[in-house]
């Protein structure tokens, strides 16, 4: 009778402890979903939307972040490869209500830049730019074409041709033909200097 008694007066309470184990289970399990690492699978630009790998799953086709999406917008298309971080903000099981945050480098992805000063930024067709706090220089290249600007100077390259300006001076180079300006005035070189259909060099 006493055990009896017991059961009726712990039965609720044990009861209830089961559901509280599985709400704390369930809680756990959305938990470990909310923030995961993941890697870009496949990109749909048009919908600005991707799938991610996280582990042996596959989300459908979420939203990624883009640098800002405002009155002032910029967009940058994920890679295929890419490492994200997922996040799901439903706390589901699915991957539906998640965004993936890209950014994070990889092996395959490695840093453009391995200085605090520098801040670089490279296209896949190898076109850069870049700027160096420190030595107060900004550069940008794309194949042939270069520049290169600091507070002192500014140098300019267009395959063969080169431009450079300085506080006292610029100068334009192509092979072994320039000109010079500066305070004094403006200087040629070259083996033919012609104004106005004359030939005036010796």
């Amino acid at each position: 009778m006493f055990d009896e008694l017991l059961r009726m007066q712990l039965g609720p309470i044990i009861e209830r402890l089961a559901e509280m184990e599985t709400e704390l289970d369930d809680l756990h399990r959305r938990a470990e979903n909310h923030c995961r690492i993941g890697v870009c699978q496949s990109v749909d630009a048009a919908s600005n939307t991707c799938r991610v790998g996280h582990g042996e799953l596959l989300t459908p086709a979420i939203r990624f972040f883009n640098p800002s999406a405002g009155a002032q917008s910029e967009s940058r298309i994920p890679s295929v490869g890419e490492q994200c971080l997922l996040l799901n903000y439903g706390g589901g099981d699915g991957g539906a209500q998640s965004v993936a945050l890209f950014g994070l480098n990889c092996d395959r992805f490695p840093p453009v830049s391995t200085q605090a000063e520098l801040t670089r930024r490279q296209y896949t067709d190898g076109t850069q730019s870049s700027y160096d706090d420190a030595g107060h220089v900004l550069s940008w290249s794309n194949g042939p074409t270069a520049l290169t600007a600091s507070r002192e100077a500014v140098e300019l390259s267009i395959g063969p041709a080169r431009l450079a300006m300085r506080p006292e001076a610029i100068e334009l180079q192509l092979g072994a033909v320039g000109i010079l300006l500066d305070s004094a005035g403006i200087h040629f070189s070259g083996p033919l200097v012609e104004h106005q259909g004359r030939v005036i060099s010796p």
